[in-house]
Order: C-alpha cells, then structure tokens, then sequence
C-alpha cells in the first residue's frame, strides 16, 4: 500500500517537472520570436519613413513638370 502511494507521488512530481519544463520552453519560444519581430519592425521602420519621403518627393517632382 505504502509502495503504491510513493509510487504515484513520484509520477505526479515528474508530471509537474515534465510540465514545467514545458511551459519554460514554450514561455522561452515565445519570448525569443518577439524579440524578432521587435527587430524586424525597428529594421523595417526606417525603411517605410524613407520610402514615404521619396514618393512625396517624386509627386512633388510630377507637380513641378506639370506646371512647365
């Protein structure tokens, strides 16, 4: 009787770890692909800015020859 209490004690405790370990990973993944996408945007942003001004520019330039 006393073996088969310790006994499912022990599956729970390695239930848990096994549980921990998987909600750390999945915590840690999740983590790890934020951080990316943080990246990539701060990457991209400046890009955008610039694209923004040079096609502000090139209607400017189509105005400009228009009124030629």
């Amino acid at each position: 009787m006393k073996y088969e209490k310790f006994k499912l004690g022990a599956l729970l405790f390695m239930f848990d770890i096994t549980f921990l370990l998987i909600m750390a990973f999945a915590g840690g993944t999740i983590a790890f692909i934020s951080i990316l996408v943080i990246l990539g945007r701060r990457i991209t942003e400046p890009k955008k800015e610039i694209q923004q001004k040079v096609k502000n520019l090139e209607e400017e330039v189509q105005k400009l020859k228009n009124e030629k």
